[in-house]
């Protein structure tokens, strides 16, 4: 009998054991569950604010790069180094729910290799209609880095893209008309400069034309003349502006001026 209750205790006491072990095991488990789920949850609300604060960044350089565009007159004789030099730089920071976030932005002329890549899309629709390259509009590649962290510094996103944006501004035709206008100014005008009458008639028979061909790009066109200071020249100068181009911040105007003259 003693031994039956010996070993009746013994059994009882393994079985203790093995439940208590078996607890602290499923214990461990669930904690381990836990901080698998919460890590899972910062991760994906980092994931999510990254996209927010890239594509906030990536509008605040674009509204930039806007606002240079508006507030300056580009000048035809070097519209294409104009368009070359465009840059602007941008960040957005803060603290979203535990996480704190940095993003930064920066935006320079697409390269000529981009360029010659054709058309394509880019993912970073969240800044759509401006994303990917647009041919004949200002296209721009956009640096883009992210800093988070996030459950007290357990949980952190880093992220460097690249990706091409655009401004709908219509380059392409600007050079063109730039071209074409001052072209057809200077051919009226040459050989007239020395009768005022014969050049006024030359370049009012020539300028509505040349209104309507730039309306068909979508440009206004503004033209004059004047004899030049000294024998039979003359100059001319040509202002083109495309009203209502859709940027970032709403609707602007972009300007190119030209000029020429006859000797």
């Amino acid at each position: 009998m003693a031994r039956k209750a010996i070993a009746a205790t013994l059994a009882s006491v393994l079985l203790f054991t093995a439940l208590v072990a078996a607890d602290a095991t499923m214990m461990t488990a669930e904690d381990n569950l836990a901080a698998s789920a919460q890590t899972a949850h910062i991760e994906s609300k980092e994931q999510v604010l990254s996209e927010y604060s890239l594509g906030a960044a990536s509008m605040q350089v674009l509204a930039r790069v806007q606002s240079n565009l508006s507030s300056s007159i580009a000048d035809c004789a070097d519209l294409g180094q104009y368009l070359g030099s465009i840059s602007a730089a941008g960040s957005v920071f803060g603290d979203v729910g535990g996480i704190t976030f940095s993003s930064t932005a920066k935006a320079a002329a697409a390269s000529a290799a981009t360029l010659a890549q054709g058309p394509e899309s880019d993912n970073l629709t969240i800044v759509a209609p401006f994303s990917g390259y647009d041919s004949g509009a200002l296209n721009l590649q956009v640096a883009l880095s992210v800093n988070e962290v996030g459950g007290g510094g357990t949980v952190s996103l880093e992220r460097h893209e690249v990706h091409v944006l655009h401004l709908p501004i219509s380059s392409d035709s600007a050079s063109s008309l730039c071209s074409s206008s001052l072209g057809a100014l200077g051919a009226a005008l040459s050989g007239r400069s020395c009768n005022a009458s014969s050049a006024q008639a030359a370049f009012e028979s020539v300028v509505p034309q040349l209104v309507e061909q730039a309306a068909v790009r979508g440009f206004f066109l503004a033209a004059g003349w004047q004899p030049g200071v000294s024998g039979c020249s003359s100059t001319y100068w040509i202002m083109l502006v495309e009203l209502g181009v859709e940027g970032v911040t709403g609707s602007f105007d972009w300007a190119v001026r030209g000029s020429g003259a006859t000797s």
